[in-house]
């Protein structure tokens, strides 16, 4: 097949997408999705009107969230992804979670992933992958810690502050609330596989850094024992390592050479020590039961998500202590006087300091001199 009969047209993100879409267009619902097939046939179209990738093109719009595209078209093509997601309809979600999965893995969406601009399309697409758990498909809760842990692990795409914390507590709350002991098993393994991500980069302080993967029966040596679901072990391992493996795709170089930051950026923008005392303080104070509703949990991971920065400190190194710091909170809180036995809430807890374990057990020179995990969590 040429490159000019490929469906989707010939260049790298027309590729990933044109086939997805296409079988977006035959999932849904018609009448329903009408919105939807519409937009997919657009893009289509707009992506068979593009050039194939070429060097030149793809230096020149370096601020794009999608390779070799400007800004504007990647928000175009990137919208019919966004609207199947937001449909809840997992005929249609699927596709978009395996597109998804191609462009990260494949190093076709690049660059800094909050709030705010150039990428505000990608962070709307990471919280709609993350709120998809709640359709109570098995299938989709797969695809999607498939797409989370891809993201991630992309040495194109620096994922940062909130955004990063809501994955972390979406990959909780599937491991919490899940709809069967295999997924739960993956989620687990997903969430350690995260850590060794983000620490590994927090030790070299660079995108491009070698990841070991995390071993799922090591995982499960002294608790979870009762989730594994006959071939469950050799099953997770298996999707953990099919991920890992399958990321590709050049680090952008601005990812690669961090500016010192003065305060970490997220969602909720920076505050000061005294207001990192005060949260933490309320954390204590407040009511901490935690409860599975609609197949999620509240694990409130994403408490104290707005904190100081240490000047001086890179954003892959203030985005590494904002996790350890989130991480050390969940596993200190307590019970509320209403639910005293609170088995989530428990499990919760374990799980937070099973994946501080996996951070200490692997982390280096870099990390465990550095004074801030001891001072400020």
């Amino acid at each position: 097949m040429s490159a000019s009969q490929y469906l989707g047209g010939p260049s790298s993100c027309g590729r990933a997408l044109g086939p997805c879409l296409d079988k977006i267009v035959k999932n849904a619902a018609w009448r329903k999705h009408s919105h939807l097939v519409l937009s997919c046939k657009s893009v289509l179209d707009k992506l068979e009107s593009l050039p194939a990738d070429s060097i030149s093109i793809s230096v020149s719009i370096s601020h794009s969230p999608l390779f070799s595209l400007s800004p504007s078209d990647a928000d175009f093509v990137l919208n019919p992804i966004l609207l199947a997601l937001d449909s809840a309809y997992p005929k249609v979600v699927d596709p978009a979670l395996e597109c998804l999965f191609k462009l990260f893995s494949s190093g076709l969406i690049r660059g800094e992933i909050d709030h705010t601009p150039p990428n505000l399309i990608i962070f709307k697409i990471i919280e709609s992958v993350c709120k998809v758990c709640g359709i109570g498909d098995e299938a989709v809760e797969l695809s999607m810690l498939r797409v989370l842990l891809s993201a991630v692990r992309s040495p194109c795409v620096l994922i940062r502050g909130e955004c990063l914390v809501h994955i972390v507590r979406t990959c909780y709350n599937i491991y919490l609330g899940g709809l069967n002991g295999t997924n739960q098993i993956c989620a687990k393994s997903v969430l350690a596989q995260i850590m060794l991500v983000v620490f590994t980069r927090v030790e070299e302080d660079s995108m491009d850094v070698n990841v070991k993967t995390v071993s799922v029966g090591e995982l499960l040596q002294f608790t979870d024992k009762n989730l594994n679901e006959g071939s469950s072990i050799h099953f997770c391992q298996n999707f953990v390592n099919e991920v890992m493996a399958a990321s590709e795709g050049v680090p952008d170089d601005k990812l690669l050479h961090n500016q010192p930051t003065d305060e970490l950026q997220n969602g909720s923008g920076g505050a000061g020590d005294d207001d990192d005392d005060k949260v933490a303080e309320e954390d204590h104070k407040s009511d901490l039961g935690n409860k599975v509703t609609n197949g999620e949990a509240d694990t409130d991971v994403g408490v104290g998500a707005s904190g100081g920065g240490e000047v001086g400190g890179s954003k892959i190194r203030e985005d590494g202590f904002l996790l350890f710091r989130n991480l050390c909170k969940l596993s200190m809180k307590f019970s509320s006087q209403e639910t005293p036995d609170d088995q989530i809430l428990l499990r919760g807890k374990i799980l937070s300091l099973e994946l501080l374990k996996v951070i200490m057990d692997n982390g280096g020179p870099v990390w465990r001199n550095n004074e801030r995990q001891v001072t400020d969590t």
